[in-house]
């Protein structure tokens, strides 16, 4: 089977700093959104993560300047890199899709990569992207703003044989015309929430999760790694959102929502933190 190692996230999918742990402004909320009605196999656990950021998850300015998005990028076939990674270029967008800084990754730091972006208060927004001939376009973008640098991000390159073999194990068929969402719900340390469910423009259907590394055919919410794929997704803008339980026995209740630009052809990560 065909690891969904690419469930992983592309460098800004690292430690951002959530807001304070401040229960009695998560109090103060406004009533978050309910999945209702709930889907079929949806968990019945608490979601399993540090939700104490819920509510008042707002990234600390970021000083005007130059901060340095960070990570490492890798090959599916190869994830622990116990060969030398390939050199590939990374480049940063902003919002508006103009390039504001690029790098390449070396293989001699198994694949280390460091890219400056310049920002103001309101920190890095934009996207990142790998595109190298030898693999498919790996697109990434976070729903809350990049405001420090961050270490410990990974992506790991996909090629064309290694989609037709993961479509495979699937049962599904690849569409070059269409986009692929993946990506992973986080908690307020960056680690992922398990039993939680994706919707994504108003639907649940057709989302895949995983179990660790490799995708899981039936799975219906996500494991520990809080990790999801979607694929044959329209091009154009899609709007995502995690449910979770938050009390035993209470409703899946909104945890994290975003925003991502699918485009056809293309691997479209996004990392989903804490409202």
């Amino acid at each position: 089977m065909l690891r969904a190692s690419c469930l992983l996230l592309l460098v800004a999918s690292m430690a951002f700093a959530c807001g304070g742990d401040d229960d009695d402004d998560a109090a103060d909320a406004a009533p978050a959104e309910i999945l209702t009605p709930e889907p079929t196999g949806a968990p019945t656990a608490v979601a399993d993560g540090r939700l104490t950021c819920m509510g008042s998850n707002t990234p600390d300015p970021a000083d005007p300047g130059t901060l340095e998005l960070t990570g490492y990028v890798r090959t599916l076939a190869d994830p622990g890199a116990t060969a030398e990674p390939p050199a590939v270029e990374v480049e940063a967008f902003s919002a508006g899709g103009a390039p504001i800084g690029s790098a390449f990754s070396d293989p001699s730091k198994d694949g280390r990569i460091a890219v400056s972006v310049p920002v103001q208060a309101e920190g890095f927004t934009g996207y990142v992207l790998v595109d190298d001939a030898a693999y498919l376009p790996y697109r990434f973008q976070s729903n809350r703003a990049t405001t420090s640098t961050s270490v410990n991000g990974w992506a790991w390159l996909v090629t064309q044989a290694d989609v037709d073999q993961w479509a495979t194990d699937l049962g599904i068929t690849y569409d070059s015309s269409r986009g692929v969402l993946i990506g992973s719900i986080h908690d307020c340390v960056n680690f992922g929430i398990g039993a939680t469910v994706l919707q994504v423009d108003g639907e649940t259907g057709g989302v895949f999760y995983s179990s660790g590394f490799d995708a899981a055919v039936g799975d219906t919410f996500t494991d520990a790694s809080g990790r999801f794929i979607v694929p044959n997704l329209p091009p154009g803008n899609t709007v995502i959102k995690a449910f979770g339980r938050l009390v035993a026995g209470g409703p899946l209740t909104l945890l994290a929502s975003g925003e991502a630009e699918v485009v056809a052809g293309t691997i479209t990560s996004v990392d989903l933190q804490p409202r």
